[in-house]
């Protein structure tokens, strides 16, 4: 048997006994925590996983520090004030979720703001090309080319003969183009 093997057998091991221990947690019914006076339990406590059952509470007098940083000493709580100690603990509880919900509520919104940025500046190009266009005069698919002919500077019989066009259609299309290149 080699290392591998072994390894293999200690990580089925592993697993087994973390499957165990989750079908075990499935079936004991968990008991509700008790809330002594003593809000540190004491070792003459008759079941000896008591102390399992104690969290200190959010804002308790053993978890209170005093300003010159000792802490303060714990005052027995009265009947009243457990319950709502207990409540205190649920509310910062429920607070802290809302916390993190609202956090990524705020990623959300700065994502979306930025794609909302990002389509703004799309629809800025967009409309400064389509003015553009519209500045430029259009002219018929059949005369583009002597037009760009036309712009390189070629007289008006040899765009006829290129394009097979007549030069009076010539001539029309490089007087078009002169206004193009006198005005740029």
């Amino acid at each position: 048997m080699g290392v591998r093997d072994a390894l293999w057998l200690v990580g089925l091991a592993l697993l087994a006994y973390a499957v165990w221990q989750f079908f075990r947690a499935l079936r004991v019914p968990r008991a509700e925590p008790r809330v002594s006076e003593d809000p540190i339990p004491s070792a003459s406590d008759e079941d000896e996983d008591a102390f399992l059952d104690y969290a200190p509470l959010p804002g308790s007098p053993a978890a209170t520090p005093i300003a010159n940083g000792a802490s303060a000493a714990p005052a027995a709580p009265q009947p009243e004030t457990v319950a709502p100690r207990a409540d205190t603990f649920q509310l910062e509880l429920e607070n802290s979720h809302l916390r993190q919900a609202l956090q990524t509520q705020r990623d959300l919104v700065a994502m979306q703001q930025g794609e909302i940025d990002r389509l703004v500046q799309d629809i800025t190009e967009l409309q400064d090309e389509l003015a553009r266009l519209r500045v430029q005069p259009t002219s018929s698919p059949e005369y583009s080319e002597a037009l760009v002919l036309a712009r390189q500077g070629l007289n008006a019989e040899m765009i006829a003969s290129r394009c097979g066009i007549t030069r009076a259609e010539a001539e029309l299309v490089l007087s078009l183009a002169r206004p193009e290149t006198g005005a740029a």
